[in-house]
């Protein structure tokens, strides 16, 4: 459909209570390229890095460094390097220290936070740098520098007074670089997002974090949850150009009722059979189409076996996609135990093919084939690693159009403490960042709101 259709193609979005907080919504106004909320998302989890002072200390009291995996970073210790630094107590030295290296080129924003307690510090990279970056590893690379320079003069760590001390705080922050092509996974200093170097795929930058990091900076609410992730699906969708052209009302159809709630339709779904199963979400996917105009009968066969067609595929996976969501909130509400997130996922769409003959299923399949894969993961090859564990980008979640990962976001949101890589073990960290970036509370909200702000604009064309 052209350009044109969707500025006059219109939803309401709903929030999780069922409340209409956007309503005559063009579809472009969904997009990120004309949303501003989700471009200050999208430009706020680029410049964001994370110093964890704690861990640091730690790392440097044990004279531990180098590592390179997230789990049993113990192979390298050297006692005989370590320094006693009381990084959080004087971390607001350190702090204004690093503030004198970055906020001078920012826009007047502060830049360099600590939270309370002291143990987190919080960068955002200025704007000016991004701009002129080739990739999103400056959060790393400023953050990195300017901690390790601020802590040396705090603690007057000089290569000609502490030459070895010098080492080892560097050796703790920057890992066995350069030997590693990346910073030491589980490092004190870490991004939202991966570096360009550890990322598999065009395109993937923004499908680079982890499933229950997204869980934990949305307070485990699934439906602003599905929204952040939504978000950060679908920019990584257009980075890699999987929404131009063909597929663009294909994209922006499936993101608005999967993951903004468009009309109501995940929430409708969800109610009708909070006391059914996934098959009831079908059939009630499949009456709601039917109700709506969007399939109609083809032909019944002698049985009376119904098989439907459409004239609007790209509206039929925007449903398909949001009963997928609902179905698993459904089943993983019902068990509170996400493990079945990849059962949904890799099942629902056989279900939705059954009862309509052979429509396809949600995403074409993609979703099912990832599903399935996904299941074999969780349950078997990792010895049962749990769905939060997975970063987006990850080989298996990685190969839908975006439709797959806010359901295991929403899964994750809905688990009541079964998994082993529960959000609180893995990602503890990040429900106390969050209280320091306002933005990206109420996503689903501030969605609509900012679509409301600019659709007399997209109206005009």
């Amino acid at each position: 459909m052209a350009t044109r259709a969707l500025e006059k193609e219109k939803v309401d979005i709903y929030d999780d209570l069922g409340k209409c907080v956007g309503r005559d919504i063009p579809l472009k106004a969904l997009s990120p390229l004309y949303n501003p909320y989700m471009q200050k998302v999208l430009d706020l989890f680029k410049r964001v890095a994370v110093v964890d002072l704690g861990k640091l200390e730690n790392l440097i009291k044990t004279g531990r460094a180098g590592w390179e995996t997230s789990v049993g970073q113990d192979e390298n210790r050297m006692p005989w390097y370590s320094r006693d630094l009381p990084l959080v107590d004087r971390s607001s030295e350190i702090v204004e220290r690093m503030k004198e290296r970055i906020e001078k080129y920012g826009d007047g924003e502060p830049l360099v936070e600590v939270t309370s307690g002291g143990r987190f510090i919080i960068v955002r990279i200025p704007r000016r740098m991004v701009r002129i970056a080739g990739s999103r590893d400056p959060a790393l690379t400023w953050t990195a520098v300017a901690l390790c320079q601020a802590i040396a003069e705090t603690f007057n760590m000089t290569p000609e007074t502490d030459p070895d001390g010098c080492n080892m705080l560097k050796g703790a922050v920057f890992g066995r670089y350069p030997q590693s092509p990346e910073l030491p996974p589980g490092g004190p200093v870490s991004t939202f997002l991966k570096q360009s170097n550890a990322i598999d795929g065009l395109g993937s930058g923004f499908k680079g974090i982890m499933v229950n990091h997204l869980v934990a900076l949305s307070n485990k609410r699934t439906f602003d949850a599905v929204a952040l992730t939504t978000i950060l699906e679908q920019a990584a969708q257009w980075e890699m150009g999987n929404a131009i052209g063909w597929f663009e009302r294909y994209q922006l159809l499936g993101s608005a009722y999967q993951g903004f709630n468009a009309n109501n339709l995940v929430l409708d779904l969800i109610r009708e059979n909070k006391e059914g199963t996934i098959g009831d979400v079908a059939y009630s996917v499949v009456r709601r189409a039917v109700e709506d105009g969007i399939i109609k009968v083809k032909r019944t066969l002698p049985s009376g076996f119904k098989i439907y067609s459409t004239s609007d595929y790209s509206l039929w996976n925007a449903y398909t996609c949001a009963g997928l969501l609902a179905a698993v909130v459904v089943n993983v509400g019902a068990s509170r135990a996400a493990q079945s997130v990849s059962t949904v996922t890799g099942y629902f769409g056989d279900l939705l093919i059954f009862e309509t003959g052979g429509l396809p299923d949600p995403d074409a399949g993609r979703v099912e084939g990832t599903g399935q894969g996904f299941a074999f993961y969780t349950h078997s090859i990792y010895g049962g690693a749990g769905p939060g564990a997975y970063t987006l980008d990850h080989v298996i979640p990685r190969h839908g159009s975006g439709f797959i990962g806010p359901c295991i976001v929403a899964g994750m949101c809905l688990d009541s403490g079964t998994q082993l890589f529960s959000p609180e073990m893995t990602s503890a960290n990040y429900f106390k960042i969050r209280e320091k970036l306002p933005l990206i509370h109420e996503p689903l909200k501030k969605v609509a709101e900012a679509a409301e702000e600019i659709k007399s604009e997209i109206m005009k064309g």
